[in-house]
C-alpha cells in the first residue's frame, strides 16, 4: 500500500533537490521519497553508498559556508576547547 503527502518546500530545498534530480536523471519525487526511505530507516545503504553520501553531505555543507568562514582553531577541537565553558 502507498500513499500520497503534500508538502510545501522551500526553494533552496527544492532546488537541491531538483539539482539531484537532474544529475541522475530522476524526478523531484524520486530524489525526496530517496531521502525519506534513508530517514524512517527502510532503506540499508552498502559501504560505497554511504560513503557517496557522506562526501556529498560534506560538499554541501562545505558549499553552503559563508564565503569569509574560517577553520576551527587546534584548541577549538580540542577536548578542552570544546568542554571549556564546563571545566
Amino acid at each position: 500500500m502507498t500513499h500520497s503527502v503534500t508538502l510545501e518546500i522551500p526553494d533552496r530545498i527544492y532546488r537541491t533537490l531538483a539539482d539531484e534530480a537532474e544529475a541522475k536523471g530522476s524526478s523531484v519525487e524520486e530524489i525526496a521519497l530517496d531521502f525519506v526511505e534513508l530517514l524512517a530507516g527502510d532503506k540499508k545503504l552498502g559501504d560505497d553508498e554511504f560513503e557517496r553520501l557522506a562526501d556529498e553531505l560534506a560538499d554541501y555543507v562545505e558549499a553552503s559556508l559563508p564565503p569569509d568562514a574560517k577553520p576551527l582553531s587546534d584548541y577549538g577541537m580540542s577536548r578542552e576547547g570544546l568542554y571549556d565553558d564546563h571545566l
